[in-house]
């Protein structure tokens, strides 16, 4: 039988006391100013344009003037932010909460021994308190969210009445007093690097996203409340269906129904605003199904979750944030007994592999509209199997990155102790499984399923993406055991690095496989120290081995080699000859109209671009040897004047790439006539993932698997093509749609349609992308598509 990571009775001390008491979180080590968190260097800022928002760079100083003037206040820097401005965590509670321990240590060794037992003495035990955690402005221009926090926190720290003192004894709260700092200087919504930081809970690419993360996964909250703007009358979650299968749905539905009551009362009683609770109200459009925005992911922890959209952009939004919090945090002083056992509910679930409730009748009875019932409880496998071993895994790096990620996310992961054997494959010693008896089973379970396809329902209309899959999008190969079988397993708090390996003996050059992102990074960084790398446009065979097209190929340096094998973890073959017509590659200067994913994706593969605009193109910036290719997806034709076009074909002419992705950069080629062909489009919010047969031996998807996955989202695919057009991938046939919402793809002609393409025009390389290959920084398996296209234009 598997071991366990950590016992129940343990994780509770941790969820409910321990977290409250001890030391946050590590703060991290570089920031944009030196010297004492709360000295901001003032910069130019974009503050609200209805009323007089407390600027960033008074934030830091605020905060201290609270924490040494108050003894219920302390603050943390948890992070720096994309543009690398501090994250500040304010945390306030009774002055004793900060250092007291003693009395909870024979509730603890109870805890222990006896969860049950740790459950009944909760109920009797009448001095605890619980964290809540407020989430504020996100989005960066949503202004009233960072105000209403500060509001709250002086409050709080100087204040003394009735509310006041039950609050503070009843509650731990914390504050990432300004989620977003980058988006509120610059006054827009997303981080320096142009992401929606509320759609990358489940990619956690950026570093405001971890950092908040880190928390949730240290502090277990039990209610999380994220502040928004702008919906009139005041939006107060929970959410419309669909509800994720992998939440605790009834027990959490059991309590933010009440609490978003509780919100609204505050909210009506202090500043005369109504509120709308879309539970409720709704019949649907703001769905908790994907696990991308905070409350929601939040939600996979424990807490109860809710988005806050304040209806007003002035003063009165901040007052509309301010009661709509203290009408919550007066309901968790009244309420935090039945409502923390509840929470310890969802985690008993999990440890003990325990059968999901539906929502109970008399809940859905509160509400008119249909919330789609038999989509809220799924069964659990008995576990999922992640195997490390090369000739098991079709990525060992994206492998070992989604074992830490696991982890990173307060999943348990275990390896095995032993060979054994699942559904006719031998896995060896060292293999990583999942058990799915732990107590966040459901967000084990939301990284590691393929998802639903609920495209069929009828009725539903979806807010944002409805498919996600981490093994099928990451290119990771993992198995599910449906039923336990008998392996000794020990947990692991990492995963193991990645072994490369040099091949020995004489060599006439070097050869390393294009599989991985490691190996594009690898590329661009040799060549960025002007290293010769050269790439197989065709295939090779040396020494009786077969290398395929996209094959890397370095000199005879063996330091070189060892750097590939040591530094980043590939396998690198000694060739016993130097392959003919190999294609010497350079960085390309490379012109990007294009959204976050596909610049911080260029960025994190180590190639070099500009961003460039209609006006820049209109202007001839491409003509002149400027750029040697173009990727496109935002710029549609028809923003081109007479110049910008002539300047187009110009570019072309003179051996010019195009890559061309989505919904505007495919028509952009059409219209541009740099290929000719037909497509079609699905609608624009259709999104998902998608079974892929690859050509392996194409330039674009060179050694890809044969069958893999993709993401589309508004999917384009092609229904005709000119002679010479050559197609790198297509929508599998028959049932290719794997999970999201796609409301006809099953009468759309889409299975077995062309959707990435390429074609050479001389000596330009025009290549087109119906699937998007670097969603949200998100499908990591299809960022190589995108390299692989640049690449193949420098021959």
């Amino acid at each position: 039988m598997s071991a366990k990571r950590i016992s129940f009775p343990v994780l509770i001390v941790c969820l409910i006391f321990l977290a409250l008491f001890t030391g946050g979180v590590t703060s991290a080590s570089t920031t944009r100013d030196s010297g004492p968190w709360w000295k901001t260097t003032p910069e130019p800022e974009v503050p609200s344009s209805y009323y007089r928002s407390i600027l960033y760079s008074e934030i830091g100083p605020r905060l201290r003037e609270i924490e040494t003037t108050s003894n219920r206040v302390r603050v943390e820097v948890i992070g720096q932010s994309a543009g690398g401005r501090n994250l500040f965590l304010a945390i306030v509670s009774a002055p004793e909460a900060f250092g007291r321990l003693g009395q909870y240590q024979a509730i603890r060794q109870t805890m222990l021994k006896d969860p049950e037992k740790a459950q009944e003495m909760i109920d009797r035990f009448g001095d605890f308190k619980v964290p809540v955690f407020i989430n504020a402005s996100i989005h960066g221009n949503e202004y009233p969210g960072v105000d209403a926090a500060i509001r709250l926190i002086e409050k709080l720290a100087y204040e003394d009445n009735e509310e006041v003192r039950q609050i503070l004894e009843n509650v731990i709260l914390l504050v990432n007093v300004v989620q977003n700092p980058d988006g509120r200087v610059m006054g827009r919504r997303t981080n320096a690097n142009g992401f929606d930081l509320n759609r990358d809970f489940i990619t956690q690419s950026q570093p405001e996203t971890r950092a908040t993360v880190r928390v949730l996964t240290e502090w277990n909250p039990m209610v999380v409340l994220d502040l928004h703007g702008f919906v009139d009358p005041m939006l107060i979650e929970p959410c419309t269906p669909p509800h994720n299968p992998n939440y605790e749905y009834d027990l959490y539905i059991k309590w933010a129904l009440d609490l978003a009551r509780a919100m609204e009362a505050e909210l009506f009683a202090q500043t005369g605003f109504k509120a709308q609770i879309p539970f409720r109200d709704f019949p649907e459009g703001w769905d908790d199904w994907p696990p991308i925005f905070a409350p929601m992911y939040a939600m996979y922890h424990g807490a109860y979750g809710h988005t806050l959209e304040t209806p007003y952009r002035d003063e009165r939004g901040v007052a509309a944030h301010f009661a709509a919090v203290w009408g919550a945090l007066k309901f968790v002083a009244a309420h935090r007994q039945e409502m923390v056992r509840d929470q310890i509910e969802i985690f008993r679930r999990g440890f003990l592999a325990m059968p999901q409730v539906a929502i109970p009748d008399e809940i859905l009875a509160q509400t008119p509209y249909n919330q789609y019932n038999e989509l809220t409880t799924i069964e659990f496998p008995a576990a999922y199997v992640i195997p490390a071993d090369a000739s098991l895994q079709a990525n060992p790096h994206e492998a070992a990155r989604l074992v830490d990620f696991l982890i990173a996310n307060d999943v348990q992961v275990a390896q095995t102790a032993e060979p054994f054997s699942l559904d006719g494959t031998s896995y060896p010693k060292g293999t990583y499984i999942v058990w799915m008896d732990q107590p966040k089973r459901g967000l084990a379970n939301t990284i590691l399923w393929s998802g639903w396809d609920i495209s069929t329902r009828p009725g539903l209309t979806m807010y944002d993406i409805s498919g996600w899959s981490h093994p099928l999008l990451w290119g990771v190969s993992r198995a599910i055991m449906t039923d336990r079988i008998p392996v000794r397993t020990y947990p692991i708090n990492r995963a193991d690095p990645v072994q490369g390996f040099r091949e020995g003996g004489a060599a006439k050059a070097y050869a390393y496989l294009p599989t991985s992102n490691a190996a594009i990074r690898a590329t661009n960084d040799l060549l960025s120290r002007g290293v010769t790398v050269y790439r197989a446009h065709q295939p090779f065979v040396d020494s009786n081995r077969a290398f395929g097209t996209g094959t890397f190929v370095i000199p005879a340096i063996p330091a070189l080699a060892n750097e590939l094998a040591n530094q980043y973890g590939l396998r690198v073959y000694a060739l016993s000859r130097m392959p003919r017509d190999l294609i010497p590659l350079r960085l390309p200067k490379i012109a990007v109209a294009a959204d976050e994913g596909v610049r911080f994706v260029l960025k994190e593969l180590g190639f070099l671009y500009t961003e460039v605009t209609a006006g820049d193109l209109n202007a001839g910036i491409l003509t002149g040897g400027n750029f040697d290719v173009f990727i496109n997806s935002t710029i549609s034709y028809g923003a081109l004047n007479v110049q910008g076009q002539s300047s187009l074909t110009a570019f072309i002419a003179g051996g010019g790439d195009y890559i061309g992705i989505g919904r505007t950069g495919v028509p952009f080629a059409i219209s541009a006539k740099l290929l000719s062909g037909t497509y079609r489009m699905s609608t624009a919010r259709d999104n998902g993932v998608v079974q892929v047969i690859y050509n392996p031996q194409d330039p674009i998807s060179a050694q890809y698997p044969v069958l893999s996955h993709g993401f589309v989202y508004g999917p384009v695919w092609f229904t005709a093509l000119e002679p010479g057009v050559e197609v790198s991938a297509r929508l599998s046939e028959g049932a290719f749609f794997v999970s999201g919402f796609w409301r006809s793809w099953e009468t759309s002609g889409a299975a077995g349609q062309p959707i990435v393409v390429h074609r050479s025009a001389g000596a330009a390389e025009i290549t087109l992308m119906g699937l998007n290959p670097t969603f949200r920084a998100h499908p990591a398996h299809t960022f190589r598509l995108l390299a692989n296209a640049i690449y193949t234009g420098l021959r």
